[in-house]
């Protein structure tokens, strides 16, 4: 699971239960762990199809861009 947040850090339980080809049940005691440990963070209110998102990956994604943003600027 963790290897697929570092592609792409949004993800919903039907697409990493799909993605590793395991049971939603599987992927969302995974995603529950991952949640109470501080990894993911649910986006949105959504009742349905809850989107989750690995901050702290989504950061370190995003880091080259705010480097070279600083050094433009």
């Amino acid at each position: 699971m963790v290897q697929l947040l570092a592609v792409n850090p949004y993800f919903t339980i039907n697409k990493i239960a799909k993605e590793l080809s395991i049971s939603y049940s599987t992927a969302q005691r995974g995603v529950q762990k991952l949640e109470a440990a501080g990894i993911l963070k649910k986006t949105g209110n959504n009742k349905r199809d809850k989107v989750y998102c690995a901050i702290d990956i989504l950061n370190i994604l995003e880091e080259p861009t705010h480097i070279k943003a600083s050094i433009c600027e």
